[in-house]
């Protein structure tokens, strides 16, 4: 066997191999399109193709996330219209129920498509998408959501309790309110309630209570039931005082309350102030406000029509019911034993039983109860409060006791010689009605109650990867059909009264869910932008010029090809093996004479 080989052969097989490589090389980056198909072939540019990759694939998923959330929001936006068209029906159908020339066999039909549509309105809160709530009243916090427990455990059961226990009152079981408890904001009052007239312009036996709120950062936290706030344990005895202003509302009628007339104070509202904000402080004991009891204190109750706002004045409006309970108690008609209790009852026999605002008024209660004192049920209510002025003192001021354990609560040692009220026995903690149960959406009897809806936290990244959080959005619904309907004029009255309220809450809602479309459209721009930007940046450092690469692959090709065309040419040329090998010397001294060349 024989081949032939010189320093000009090596270098020309080297470069055939070489050649051969560059033919690899370009071979994979024209198959793959990516500069970096061999690891090796640039270190620096490989690494910053990888952190790109990476970023890309995060990008990409982001900006599904975000696409999901657009989604979520124009579906939003289209039941939200839908909506919006039930509600410009339901508006329709209310101004012709009031057309004088319709029957109330008319406004029945009218009343049927209501409720249909009101239906409708409650099926659309309830949609889903992907199972996730469309409408909720956002997330909630730990303790928005320990509050909501404690009421729907104890709190309200036992306000109501001690409201039917003292008073012999309870709510009738038809009307329907919302229970909103704010968790963010800085009213300077703990709880509110929010009630319509079905005829504002006349005396209302029918009132509404709407909605009660509570401002939870003004409470003694944490929530607890019982409740745990020592000394005087406010937490219960502010829910019972707004349950007592809504039981009355659904007894008496509370715009012409003082003698039935609903003009007796410029805000419409009837007067009586005083017997209002009396009474809801009897029930648990208002002698805690006031820190000295005095003609002062009596005094600052005015007219009795305004409402009580400040401390002074509350004092003073449970001090002129504490002197009526005795009054009550003492008059020689023997009707009264058991004073304001047996006061309230019967007006609430003579709503129940047909009278008029008049008839059932307190002017006309004292006249009935105490008739000795005073004859004219439309004045009686005036005459009292001057009495008050005169002889609150020297009647109470020995009975209202503010140093000793009683609250001064209706029943108790200091009112009635009963057993004594504590501040913590204000609304008692155990016994029947009382004790804690499980939390449930309907803790009371006497109302019916709405509750919000807690979801989920609506959020996205931006291109810089910080959170975007979007408000959660609701829709309205018409929870009330008893108080809200067309069944007589004046309740198609209320309710179209009340329609332009729902259609701007709803009107409300849909721009807030516009406002997420178009903040979440732009996100969606600023993502696409930027993907934009780094798939070039991408593409210059990771992708194969195709051009240069073909020429390459072409070039090296040729050279490979030539090399081995040569060398193929070179073997034609024998040369013995012992002659190529003469020239190799393995001692290192120089031959005697040079190899021949062949």
């Amino acid at each position: 066997m024989s081949f032939q080989l010189n320093n000009a052969s090596l270098s020309l097989a080297f470069n055939g191999i070489q050649a051969g490589k560059e033919v690899e090389k370009s071979t994979a980056k024209l198959a793959t399109g990516k500069k970096h198909a061999q690891v090796g072939s640039d270190l620096g540019g490989f690494k910053q193709a990888v952190r790109i990759g990476n970023e890309q694939s995060l990008n990409t998923l982001a900006l599904k996330n975000l696409q999901n959330l657009i989604s979520y929001s124009q579906t939003q936006e289209g039941a939200l219209g839908q909506a919006s068209d039930i509600l410009q029906r339901m508006n329709s159908l209310a101004q012709l129920s009031l057309d004088t020339m319709k029957t109330d066999a008319d406004r029945a039909t009218y009343d049927h498509e209501f409720k249909e549509l009101a239906g409708e309105l409650e099926s659309i809160k309830g949609l889903k998408l992907n199972g996730l709530d469309l409408f909720t009243d956002g997330p909630f916090s730990e303790e928005k959501k320990q509050f909501i427990q404690v009421l729907q455990s104890q709190w309200l059961k036992a306000a109501e309790q001690v409201i039917q226990d003292r008073l012999g009152l309870a709510g009738k079981g038809t009307d329907t309110f919302k229970i909103m408890v704010n968790d963010q904001g800085n009213q300077n009052y703990s709880i509110s309630l929010n009630w319509n007239y079905t005829n504002p312009d006349g005396p209302d036996k029918q009132v509404d209570v709407v909605q009660m709120g509570f401002e939870i950062y003004n409470y003694n936290l944490p929530a607890t039931a019982p409740s745990t706030d020592a000394p005087f344990y406010f937490n219960d005895r502010l829910n019972a005082i707004m349950t007592t202003y809504a039981v009355l509302a659904d007894h008496l009628y509370f715009n012409a309350l003082a003698n039935g007339d609903v003009n007796k104070s410029p805000d419409k509202s009837g007067g009586a102030q005083w017997f209002k904000s009396g009474v809801a402080d009897f029930v648990h004991g208002g002698d805690l406000l006031m820190g000295s009891f005095n003609q002062t204190v009596i005094d600052a109750i005015g007219t009795g029509d305004a409402e009580a706002t400040s401390l002074l004045e509350r004092a003073s409006a449970y001090s002129a019911v504490r002197y009526l309970h005795e009054e009550l108690k003492a008059s020689a008609s023997g009707l009264s034993a058991n004073g304001v209790k047996d006061m309230l009852s019967w007006m609430s026999n003579q709503v129940s039983t047909g009278q008029g605002a008049a008839a059932s008024s307190i002017g006309a209660a004292l006249v009935h109860f105490i008739p000795a004192k005073y004859t004219n049920a439309s004045t009686a209510n005036d005459e009292f409060i001057a009495d008050y002025k005169s002889n609150g003192w020297s009647v109470i001021g020995s009975k209202i006791n503010l140093f000793n354990a009683d609250t001064g609560a209706i029943g108790g040692l200091d009112a009635d010689g009963g057993p004594t009220v504590t501040h913590q026995g204000a609304v008692p903690d155990s016994g029947p009605g009382y004790d804690v149960d499980d939390a449930s959406e309907n803790p009371i009897g006497g109302f019916k109650i709405a509750w919000e809806k807690e979801g989920e936290e609506m959020f996205t990244y931006d291109p810089s990867g910080n959170s975007l959080v979007f408000k959660a959005a609701n829709t309205v619904t018409i929870d009330d059909t008893h108080s809200y309907n067309l069944k007589s004029i004046n309740s198609a009255k209320l309710t179209l009264n009340l329609m332009d309220g729902w259609i701007e809450s709803l009107s409300d809602e849909r721009g807030r869910v516009a406002a997420n479309v178009q903040r979440l459209m732009a996100e969606r721009n600023r993502f696409e932008g930027k993907f934009s930007s780094q798939e070039s940046a991408l593409s210059r450092i990771a992708d194969t010029d195709f051009a240069e690469e073909s020429t390459s692959l072409a070039k090296n090709q040729i050279r490979t090809q030539a090399s081995l065309a040569i060398l193929a040419q070179g073997q034609e040329s024998r040369v013995s093996l012992r002659s190529l090998l003469s020239g190799v010397q393995t001692k290192g001294k120089k031959p005697s004479s040079p190899p021949q060349a062949s």
